[in-house]
């Protein structure tokens, strides 16, 4: 299924734009009264997202933020970037193929499938984030169509298993859990793509 949606790179006259985006509604806090990584996930793209792929355009890292468009506003998200080689020591890369970070992906919460709606009763489960991380893909390809090979990266945390199903549907695996130093966050999980 294709949604009706419109992709575009956001600038930063999008700023009170993105202060919009939704795709979480549940409580802010846990039981155990920290964030939820979705919520984390949502103040990205309404803080920092910006920031963060203008910095990386800054520094020669290629950033972009993109977002997908619909009648009712933002629909998804989504920022990638070139890593420094120093940000991926722990990986084996071949010569002359980038290595991406797809940062962050999300969709707006009315995409999302309620969890007791049954297969093939509305549309199928995840549909709209393959959407986005098919898109992502796409872009990222078209930023080094001259490369061999390139690596996509993403860290995603142990807890949110809606992206890590998101993921493995779309030809990602996880190499490691934990991460080395600057990151350093042994909730964090290192999943990988090569694109050819």
């Amino acid at each position: 299924m294709t949604h009706d949606v419109k992709w575009r790179e956001v600038t930063k006259r999008d700023t009170r734009y993105m202060r919009s985006f939704t795709c979480t509604s549940a409580p802010a806090r846990t039981e155990r009264g920290t964030v939820g990584v979705e919520h984390q996930v949502q103040a990205f793209f309404r803080q920092y997202a910006i920031a963060l792929a203008s910095r990386a355009k800054d520094q020669g890292l290629d950033g972009r933020l993109m977002i997908a468009e619909d009648e009712q506003g933002i629909a998804a998200a989504y920022v990638h970037r070139l890593l420094a080689a120093e940000e991926y020591r722990e990986l084996e890369i071949q010569a002359n193929c980038p290595v991406r970070d797809l940062c962050f992906l999300a969709i707006a919460e009315r995409y999302r499938v309620p969890a007791d709606t049954l297969l093939g009763e509305t549309s199928s489960p995840g549909t709209m984030a393959d959407e986005a991380v098919n898109e992502a893909l796409w872009d990222i390809k078209d930023r080094a169509a001259t490369a061999p090979l390139i690596y996509v990266t993403g860290l995603v945390d142990y807890r949110n298993a809606p992206s890590m199903r998101m993921l493995a549907r779309n030809g990602f695996n996880e190499i490691s859990r934990g991460c080395p130093p600057p990151t350093g966050d042994n909730r964090l999980g290192r999943w990988l793509r090569l694109l050819r």
